[in-house]
């Protein structure tokens, strides 16, 4: 008796964990569902072998015109080689400004100023005490602001964390 409610029990506990399938697929249904997946699979592989094709097309288009200047290149070389010039190498040198100088002619009395160039200096704003003392003062209200709501918001997060006694 006691073996015969422990294989029933021990039924039970196994078909509650086994999962129940809806479906029952035959032999014939299971290989029907393979060639279909099969067939979606190739169509998708097609298709990305299409888009890479596509891309590579695109980046040839692309390489074109550098591709026609390299021909123009080598053959500007082999013209020069057969003329009897040999290529060398141009080093292209980046422009260098040159810094404007300052010529003053001492005046004479006879002789008239020539200034070639005169530098202007353009003023620089100087800040006067009173603006200087004003940005400093409205820093520190600034900061003293900024303390306060951090620490008004600290107090109110003390507070909330509280447990409520009722």
């Amino acid at each position: 008796m006691e073996q015969t409610e422990v294989s029933q029990v021990q039924e039970q506990e196994t078909e509650t964990t086994k999962k129940k399938y809806v479906r029952k697929y035959t032999d014939e249904a299971r290989q029907k569902q393979k060639e279909h997946l099969n067939a979606i699979r190739s169509a998708a592989m097609e298709k990305k072998r299409e888009m890479k094709e596509i891309t590579l097309k695109a980046k040839l288009m692309k390489l074109e015109p550098k591709i026609e200047l390299a021909k123009k290149y080598d053959e500007y070389i082999h013209n020069k080689i057969e003329s009897g010039v040999e290529p060398q190498q141009e080093i292209i040198k980046p422009e260098i400004k040159k810094k404007k100088k300052i010529i003053y002619k001492e005046i004479s009395d006879d002789e008239e100023e020539e200034v070639v160039y005169i530098k202007k200096n353009k003023p620089r704003e100087t800040e006067t005490l009173d603006r200087t003392l004003y940005k400093s003062a409205a820093e520190k209200l600034h900061m003293r602001a900024l303390e306060e709501r951090i620490k008004q918001n600290l107090i109110k997060w003390g507070n909330a964390l509280e447990p409520v006694e009722l």
